[in-house]
């Protein structure tokens, strides 16, 4: 009966049987505030509507999970976010001075010039104070600034680039 009714509201046979047995668990648990004379069949049903109405309300919360690329064991993990905006910039001398940017200076231009993110959003992501990075996107956008307006002359570039190099 409850087995019928959980492959009902889910489904599945595998979830149904997961919904079941943590039905009868919550039962088992609740049995001691059972009243007298009750309905067994209609309390054991309302349990396990509540329980896959829990479970279903939980998992509209969750983001869905899907894989798009098959792992091998030999990836050594997947290309960050920064580093594919920073391969489509046309400018080369724009990516070159990003590069040259101490990484938690290059972290908080990026959070904040291209993800679009608040100094308050970007001190709680990094980890930091709020005036520390507001400091480090002061000092990283005169470092820009000074470089990228040097006109004709290519910053130096760095011994290990940030970014992977970019594809034809």
């Amino acid at each position: 009966m409850l087995k019928r009714r959980a492959y009902g509201y889910t489904g599945n046979a595998a979830d149904a049987e997961d919904l079941v047995q943590e039905t009868l668990l919550k039962a088992y648990r609740a049995f001691p505030r059972l009243g007298p004379d009750p309905y067994l069949k209609a309390w054991l049903l309302s349990i396990l509507r509540n329980t896959w109405i829990a479970k279903y309300r939980a998992a509209q919360c969750r983001p869905a999970e899907t894989l798009t690329a098959e792992f091998q064991d030999g990836d050594t993990g997947a290309v960050s976010a920064e580093e594919l905006v920073l391969r489509d910039i046309a400018d080369d001398r724009l990516v070159a001075a990003l590069a040259e940017l101490s990484e938690p200076m290059r972290l908080t231009v990026y959070y904040t010039a291209v993800e679009g993110m608040s100094c308050r959003e970007v001190a709680r992501v990094m980890g930091v104070p709020e005036g520390t990075v507001m400091s480090r996107m002061h000092r990283g956008r005169a470092q820009l600034r000074r470089r990228l307006s040097q006109p004709g002359t290519r910053p130096a570039p760095r011994k290990k680039s940030p970014m992977p190099a970019r594809r034809p």
